[in-house]
């Protein structure tokens, strides 16, 4: 056989094992968005009540989305960081948004992350020193969340390769809702300032098609993790 036809083959072969083994993950919680906008949860969050959870939640809705984003309470952050984050490509700026990769960890979900075209096969790759505390969970805002309206407009992903220094680690399978979907991928990174830079990487395998434009969206894409406290 043919040397480079061989050699050809022997890849093929591997990286059709390496996916028949990766694991589908599906999210181990899930929670809807407020009913309330940023700017009313602001003026409720500054209530002498509200951190005792005095509110009303049916009115409301469950808030804990925005606590995450946007109250400075005690999480990996305390002790993680993202060196970088680099998109394989972005829909073109408009005169009042742009659609940067950054936008998807920038913890605000009315800016978002869309891909040029469809999305199929685009990716996100996040970089940590090795120093960085360890990942146990990813968090996803699936799609132009800010409203219902928006979120329908615009493709979602369905399904999402999640790669571990550049090979393939997982599937992870969102569900189509406007909502936080938590995912329990293990436990990855080092923790060890002697350890090099390590990355995730995450590419659109699957989309739920929109019902008005050809992009894909992601709000937000961050972490929760250990080696904090």
């Amino acid at each position: 056989m043919n040397h480079k036809l061989f050699m050809s083959l022997l890849f093929t072969l591997t990286v059709m094992t390496a996916q028949a083994q990766e694991k589908v993950i599906k999210p181990k919680s899930i929670t809807a968005m407020p009913k309330i906008t940023h700017q009313e949860w602001q003026k409720l969050a500054s209530s002498e009540n509200y951190e005792e959870g005095e509110y009303d939640e049916k009115k409301y809705g469950d808030l804990s989305i925005f606590d995450d984003l946007y109250s400075g309470r005690c999480s990996w952050y305390c002790g993680g960081e993202v060196k970088s984050i680099k998109a394989s490509s972005c829909l073109k700026p408009t005169s009042k948004f742009n659609y940067e990769g950054k936008n998807a960890h920038d913890f605000n979900h009315e800016s978002v992350w869309a891909t040029e075209g469809i999305g199929v096969g685009q990716n996100l790759t996040y970089t940590f020193e090795g120093k960085c505390p360890r990942i146990t969970t990813v968090k996803i805002l699936n799609g132009h969340v800010k409203n219902e309206t928006a979120w329908r407009a615009n493709s979602r992903v369905k399904k999402m390769r999640m790669y571990y220094n550049g090979r393939p680690y997982a599937i992870l399978a969102l569900d189509d809702s406007r909502t936080l979907q938590c995912f329990d991928v293990g436990t990855l990174g080092y923790h060890d300032d002697s350890k090099p830079d390590w990355t995730l990487k995450f590419e659109i395998i699957e989309v739920y098609p929109g019902t008005k434009y050809g992009d894909t969206v992601i709000a937000e894409l961050y972490f929760d993790g250990i080696d904090v406290h």
